[in-house]
């Protein structure tokens, strides 16, 4: 795309994806990761996306986030982050949280207060097997990822950054199932 930041033409085309079981090898550094699933292994709109070797690009985090008025700044990095989305659980995961709600009825998962925690449960194994085959991620370092995330997220087409993009259907109805998945586990939980 003519007009982009070096980082933002290097996140949107990374010249390689990694499989999710080498989040262990990403740095131990701020930076910019993106997320990319199998062509229609979702149900997200049918919308053009980045693509690469047949996967789209569906979501794009920063780590460490940026640092608060008063200046305080996030510890977090890459690894932590990714490692976060592909091995914990929806609790500590925005992208987990989301990936259960749409694939729910298919993997047979429901959401639960678990030791004070909202997650999938004995279904967080089922959703990281289907993380494994179905997700790539690729990443960049850089010590203020903040910076270009707004660029990248006013570009791309990214229907799991439900925050950014609440202005969109999906992402709104998307973020009401969130919503209401935590009021019916919470209720249920009590």
């Amino acid at each position: 795309m003519p007009g982009l930041s070096y980082l933002a033409e290097r996140t949107l085309n990374p010249g390689e994806l990694s499989r999710v079981f080498e989040v262990g090898t990403a740095p131990k550094e701020g930076g910019i990761y993106a997320w990319w699933f199998t062509r229609g292994a979702l149900r997200v709109p049918a919308r053009e996306y980045v693509t690469m070797d047949g996967f789209d690009l569906l979501y794009i985090g920063i780590s460490p986030r940026k640092p608060t008025a008063a200046g305080k700044a996030s510890t977090g990095n890459i690894r932590s982050r990714l490692r976060s989305h592909a091995k914990r659980d929806a609790s500590w995961s925005t992208l987990r949280l989301s990936l259960g709600i749409l694939l729910a009825d298919e993997l047979g998962l429901t959401l639960a207060l678990h030791a004070g925690r909202i997650h999938w449960g004995t279904g967080e194994a089922v959703l990281t097997g289907w993380i494994q085959r179905h997700a790539r991620v690729s990443w960049l370092r850089d010590p203020a990822p903040w910076l270009v995330e707004g660029e990248l997220l006013a570009v791309s087409n990214v229907p799991l950054n439900i925050d950014q993009h609440l202005y969109d259907p999906f992402s709104r109805e998307l973020n009401q199932r969130r919503i209401d998945a935590k009021e019916v586990a919470r209720s249920e939980g009590a």
